[in-house]
């Protein structure tokens, strides 16, 4: 699993950005929801290159020979 990041900058005019690394899809706008919401009105976002991967999902696939 890589490891995920949540950066947080705040201007000197109280404007908050957030940087999420290391989440694929979707999966970034979940982690800053919350934050968001209390925050305030997203003014902009930018999405970065793992935004538009799709997730790594494993699965168990077994073969019997007979």
């Amino acid at each position: 699993m890589d490891m995920q990041e949540l950066e947080i900058t705040i201007d000197k005019e109280g404007r908050v950005q957030f940087a999420v690394r290391g989440v694929h899809g979707e999966g970034c706008l979940g982690i800053t929801r919350n934050i968001e919401n209390a925050v305030g009105t997203v003014e902009k976002r930018g999405y970065t290159a793992e935004y538009y991967e799709q997730p790594v999902s494993v699965s168990d696939h077994r073969s019997v020979n007979r």
